[in-house]
């Protein structure tokens, strides 16, 4: 089990402004075969890209991989400068910092805080 964060309504509707604004900004950096938390394509759709490249690609090995607590482990000041490079506005930035020092509750009642940073 993973600690969860359950934000309030508030916090909801400005995450969903945030995503916006990112996928407006690096949507165009992507490749056409990723498919992790983009708009209009989703796991279904690279399990039926996965199955035709398995049937008749050159492919014959799957690997899975986890990645429980990336972001808590992932430097929050190197994000931090890759963000700065596309994005000047500094109430934005702000925001994004104060998410990833934000703890999530864990189920015993206790905050845990992100590692990275």
């Amino acid at each position: 089990m993973r600690p969860l964060g359950i934000p309030a309504v508030e916090d909801k509707l400005l995450q969903l402004a945030v995503t916006r604004i990112l996928q407006a900004i690096y949507e165009q950096d992507f490749l056409r075969c990723s498919y992790g938390y983009r708009p209009n394509v989703g796991a279904l759709d690279a399990v039926d890209w996965l199955t035709i490249k398995l049937q008749f690609g050159q492919y014959n090995v799957v690997v899975e991989a986890d990645i429980k607590g990336f972001f808590d482990n992932i430097n929050h000041d190197w994000m931090i400068q890759m963000l700065e490079e596309r994005i000047e506005d500094g109430a934005f930035l702000r925001l994004i910092k104060k998410w990833l020092k934000a703890g999530v509750l864990d189920t015993n009642g206790q905050v845990l805080h992100a590692s990275g940073g």
